[in-house]
C-alpha cells in the first residue's frame, strides 16, 4: 500500500489523464501548451522590484534575477507556474501589471505570499540579486570575510555605520 502522501485526488487524476490523452490525440495542443508565455524579463523585474523594494537602487540590478526566471521557464513546470502566476498577478491588479499602480502591485504581491510562485520568486532573488557584488556595493556590504582570512584577520572595526556602544557606567 502506498503512503498517504502519495495519494492523489480524483481531480488530479482526471486532469493527468485528460492531459496525456490530449497530447496523444492533438499534438498541436501539446505544443501550444509548451509554448505558453511565461512573461518577459521587464515584467518579472517589475514584480521583483515590488517584492524587494530598495529606494534609489538602479532597476538594472534586478535584471539578472528577472533573466534567471525567464531562463528557468525552459522547464515546463516552471513555465506553467510563471504563466499562471503572471495571469494571477494581472487579475489581482485588474488589468496589466505594467499599467497598475504601485499600491495595487503591492496588494497583488501580498496575496501570493506562501504560494509556490512566491517561493520561486524569493529564491531566485536571493540567489541572484542578493548574491551580486554590484548590489552588495550599493548596500555598503564589503563581501564575505572568509576570502580575506576571516573576521579575526580582517577586523570588525571596518563597519562605520553602526553607532558607538554606550559607555559602561
Amino acid at each position: 500500500m502506498l503512503p498517504r502522501s502519495a495519494d492523489i485526488d480524483r481531480r488530479q487524476f482526471l486532469v493527468a489523464v485528460i492531459t496525456v490523452a490530449a497530447a496523444q490525440l492533438c499534438p498541436q495542443v501539446a505544443r501550444a501548451e509548451q509554448q505558453r508565455d511565461p512573461g518577459t524579463e521587464a515584467e518579472w523585474r517589475s514584480v521583483l522590484m515590488t517584492m524587494f523594494p530598495h529606494l534609489g537602487l538602479d532597476p538594472d540590478l534586478y535584471q539578472p534575477a528577472a533573466a534567471a526566471l525567464v531562463a528557468a521557464a525552459a522547464d515546463p513546470n516552471v513555465r506553467q507556474l510563471l504563466a499562471d502566476g503572471r495571469a494571477e498577478l494581472a487579475a489581482a491588479v485588474e488589468g496589466s501589471w505594467q499599467d497598475a499602480t504601485p499600491a495595487a502591485r503591492t496588494v497583488a504581491v501580498a496575496a501570493i505570499v506562501g504560494t509556490p510562485l512566491f517561493v520561486l520568486l524569493r529564491q531566485t532573488t536571493v540567489f541572484t540579486f542578493y548574491n551580486d557584488p554590484a548590489v552588495w556595493a550599493r548596500f555598503g556590504y564589503e563581501g564575505d570575510a572568509f576570502s580575506f582570512g576571516g573576521w579575526e584577520r580582517r577586523g570588525v572595526d571596518t563597519i562605520d555605520w553602526l553607532p558607538d556602544p554606550a559607555p559602561a557606567e
